[in-house]
């Protein structure tokens, strides 16, 4: 394998990770169609690894993109990920469920494994002692809220990270014309995702004027603050993470839904549910949906140029690899 590239003959720099794959940073590969460039960082022109140099990187790139590369984009047919300071292209179809997993899936479970964690708890509860005590002298937080009879570690935790307001603004009840500024997130299990303007997200907040239990009598969120405020109230509630059980769950219901964008339509439209009546998996599986959605769209220009010259090196490299390489030689690479 050339040690530069073959457009602008720049030198690649060195690997320094897996003596298996051939000099540079950037990768694309097919593993099914048995493809591997290098991707040149200066003209950006993707170079064919040789057929007879391929084979035991494919597998060696495999391997790493299973187990230790992180996610980053992904289209319907490339998937964008970094693998400390390799970025790599992997080229052919994921299901959702195996995207979510990727990209989620160690989020989820890195939160459950420091909920669990000794020292969250100890801080928590040292936290926690001390606001009891300055409660008792009259200096505690007022927008602290722990409930010592059901479950003050994961209030304790959710007050550090969060705060105690997942927004402010400013909001009008439509029927008692009383106003909106703070959403606490004590008050956010009782909140409605719904469908909002242009196809977008927007939440329903009880009126406590009016009546909490009436869903047609809200504060309504529009635009990317509703978005925001849903996404802080889902990772405030999902605290606590979640094991692969229930994360395999939540993707599969998005699954079911079709796509996570249409899981968000199906939980905003129809009977109206509160956060709490959609229960654990249901919240679980509105994050990971909400998250994908809103991500897809930031990265989905840069993908859609990735795609695009993928598709072009893919039709040079079948060239080459079908026209251009004797038949001995493809067939002797291929059974082995």
């Amino acid at each position: 394998m050339t040690r530069g590239c073959l457009f602008c003959r720049k030198a690649f720099p060195e690997n320094g990770v897996f003596e298996a794959i051939p000099l540079g940073r950037r990768f694309a590969f097919d593993s099914d169609r048995g493809r591997l460039w290098v991707i040149c960082a200066h003209c950006h022109r993707w170079n064919l690894v040789p057929m007879e140099d391929r084979w035991e990187a494919l597998q060696t790139l495999e391997r790493a993109a299973r187990d230790e590369a992180v996610p980053v984009a992904h289209t319907a047919n490339v998937r964008l990920l970094r693998l400390r300071n390799i970025l790599l292209l992997k080229v052919g179809r994921a299901a959702l469920v195996e995207r979510a997993w990727w990209r989620y899936g160690r989020e989820l479970r890195s939160r459950k494994a420091n909920f669990d964690s000794r020292g969250s708890r100890v801080s928590a509860y040292t936290f926690g002692v001390l606001n009891f005590v300055g409660d008792a002298l009259g200096l505690a937080d007022p927008d602290v809220s722990i409930d010592w009879k059901d479950s003050p570690v994961t209030d304790v935790l959710r007050w550090r990270r969060f705060g105690w307001a997942a927004w402010h603004g400013r909001a009008d009840c439509p029927y008692c014309h009383s106003t909106l500024r703070a959403l606490r997130y004590d008050l956010s299990w009782w909140c409605y995702p719904l469908a909002g303007e242009e196809g977008g997200t927007a939440l329903g907040v009880p009126c406590p004027r009016c009546d909490p239990w009436t869903p047609d009598h809200i504060y309504r969120l529009e635009g990317p603050a509703a978005e925001q405020a849903l996404r802080r109230i889902l990772a405030y509630q999902n605290i606590s993470g979640a094991g692969e059980r229930m994360i395999r769950d939540a993707t599969a219901a998005i699954e079911e839904a079709g796509s996570p964008g249409a899981f968000v339509r199906d939980a905003s439209t129809g009977d109206r549910r509160t956060l709490w009546r959609l229960g654990r998996p249901g919240t679980v599986a509105l994050e990971i949906a909400l998250s994908e959605s809103v991500e897809r769209r930031l990265l989905d220009l840069e993908l859609r140029a990735a795609e695009f010259v993928w598709r072009r090196e893919e039709e040079l490299a079948r060239i080459t690899d079908e026209e251009l390489t004797p038949a001995a030689e493809r067939a002797g690479r291929l059974s082995g």
